[in-house]
């Protein structure tokens, strides 16, 4: 009679614990980087939506005294609210950098039309991984877009 096997051996235990041991190398990288990107996207996208409420709100409230002013030193922005008198400061996650602005003094100001006075760009990056996403904002229509390159004005 042939006994049957039960289980398996420490040999077999070993290169199953070694290959996962391999694939966690090369996962966790990855998915760090990938993290990275969404995050970038994340506030990228979270600044395009302040933009257009910011737009909105001026609008509404028949206003130019509403503006977001860009800290590019310290990776945050300030949004003004003059109907509640209150400058509210989002700071951006170490791992993204509010690298460049095109706008005067750094500062999206609106018109009573919800348009801003210039059309521009805003440059935020990964630390982690140097990937770069823009922000850009049309003078006119004050329409707001979020890019993975840079504007070409000639479009």
């Amino acid at each position: 009679m042939i006994a049957k096997r039960q289980g398996f051996t420490l040999i077999e235990l070993n290169l199953i614990i070694l290959t996962l041991g391999i694939l966690a190398a090369i996962a966790v990288p990855t998915m760090q980087n990938y993290l990275a990107e969404c995050q970038l996207q994340a506030h990228c996208k979270r600044l395009q939506q302040e933009i257009v409420s910011v737009a909105q709100e001026a609008l509404v409230k028949d206003s130019s005294t509403f503006y977001i002013r860009l800290d590019l030193h310290n990776d945050r922005y300030i949004v003004r609210d003059p109907s509640s008198g209150v400058n509210r400061l989002v700071e951006l996650p170490a791992g993204v950098d509010l690298a460049y602005s095109n706008f005067p003094s750094n500062t999206i100001y609106f018109g009573p039309k919800g348009t801003p006075k210039v059309g521009g760009t805003i440059r935020l990056e990964s630390k982690k991984t140097g990937i770069m996403q823009y922000v850009i904002i049309a003078a006119v229509t004050g329409r707001t877009r979020v890019s993975d390159k840079p504007p070409s004005w000639n479009e």
